[in-house]
């Protein structure tokens, strides 16, 4: 799948470096994401690649979306290996802040949706800060519906912002 001369495909064991880069970059962006930039100064190669080793181990979905040989976003749905959960995905999207905009992060949905329901994925479940209103309008329109809110979400310059749950059925 491509769009915008972009390439949409799972992670592979040697995106570790490039992987790190692009986690770097983001989590400088916005302060919408649960990571930080400070999440990542003891964090190397070598975790990149545990990471994921253990993602490609297991029903959870990492799909990137590559420009120029560079990663510019990301959509991973994390699944958990325990029966009584395994058909929920909690989503995690990150774009570039230069490719926002640009149906990059549609596209990625959409990639990773469909190779979640191969999984045996039937449900994306998502929480984005209250006030992020690009985020739910963007949910909103592919499908997600509201769940209820999630005090406490961020923690963020001594401050705790509030967020909102989303979900949508998929399988």
């Amino acid at each position: 799948m491509s769009g915008m001369d972009t390439d949409y495909r799972l992670v592979r064991a040697g995106d570790s470096a490039a992987l790190l880069d692009f986690m770097r970059a983001v989590s400088g962006d916005t302060d919408n994401l649960a990571l930080s930039a400070a999440d990542f100064g003891g964090i190397d190669e070598r975790d990149e690649q545990f990471f994921i080793a253990e993602v490609k181990s297991s029903s959870s979905v990492l799909a990137l979306a590559i420009s120029d040989g560079k990663i510019i976003g990301s959509c991973e749905i994390r699944v958990s290996r325990r029966l009584r959960t395994k058909h929920r995905g909690e989503l995690a999207i990150a774009v570039r802040k230069e490719y926002w905009g640009k149906g990059i992060a549609s596209h990625l949905l959409d990639f990773a949706s469909e190779e979640a329901v191969d999984r045996g994925v039937t449900k994306l479940i998502v929480s984005t800060r209250i006030d992020n209103d690009r985020a739910k309008a963007f949910f909103l329109r592919h499908g997600f519906f509201e769940e209820g809110t999630d005090s406490k979400l961020l923690y963020i310059d001594g401050h705790y912002v509030d967020g909102i749950r989303l979900g949508k059925d998929i399988g």
